[in-house]
């Protein structure tokens, strides 16, 4: 077994479910533009913080605990499924902003801790985390690895996930792309929120 293709293999599929569409990735978005960078970034450490707790379980037996216990993978469907639904009626009754400015008011950053908690709960209920650490995740890792690649494992997860997640609290919290999110902003957060209730009904069916 040869660890760094292992790991290789592991960073570029984990990068490719990481900025395909999904929770995460619009969560991190919108608060970039819709708030400040900081509370995108404390989003983002969150997020990578849920990453490598469900890469832990992953490594240490997830499969096998939902083969024993199959009611809990539904109820963390189910739970996900909620909680997408939540965000997506959140995202649709936003309120419309000036589309000349950015309004500083509106803008200013929210607690660090609820930041975090946001992005760890986001991720943690995201359906899309729960089938790549429960099926891609565990096949890229082979059954007979070590611990010292398992640790490796988890350790790539929640970096591969700050570095992306980062990128983009970084890109769309630039002036020139947050004064085009404020312009188009009532449409986007519509868009946004039908996305949300689709990955949420899709979960829920």
């Amino acid at each position: 077994m040869d660890t760094a293709l292992v790991l290789l293999s592991l960073f570029v599929i984990d990068s490719l479910a990481i900025i395909s569409p999904g929770p995460n990735i619009l969560l991190v978005v919108y608060a970039a533009a819709e708030r400040d960078r900081r509370g995108a970034l404390l989003i983002a450490a969150g997020l990578a913080t849920a990453g490598a707790m469900w890469a832990l379980i992953a490594v240490t037996g997830l499969t096998a605990i939902f083969e024993a216990l199959p009611s809990l993978q539904t109820a963390i469907r189910v739970a996900g499924a909620a909680y997408l639904l939540y965000l997506a009626t959140r995202l649709w009754r936003s309120r419309a902003a000036p589309k000349t400015t950015v309004n500083t008011t509106e803008r200013q950053a929210q607690p660090a801790h609820k930041a975090l908690l946001r992005g760890f709960v986001t991720s943690l209920l995201n359906p899309k985390s729960l089938a790549y650490f429960g099926s891609i995740f565990v096949l890229l890792v082979p059954a007979d690895a070590g611990w010292a690649l398992r640790a490796a494992a988890v350790a790539l997860v929640f970096f591969d996930a700050l570095l992306w997640y980062s990128l983009a609290a970084y890109l769309f919290s630039t002036p020139r792309v947050i004064e085009g999110y404020m312009s188009l902003r009532r449409p986007i957060d519509r868009a946004c929120a039908v996305l949300m209730a689709a990955f949420g009904i899709k979960l829920m069916l």
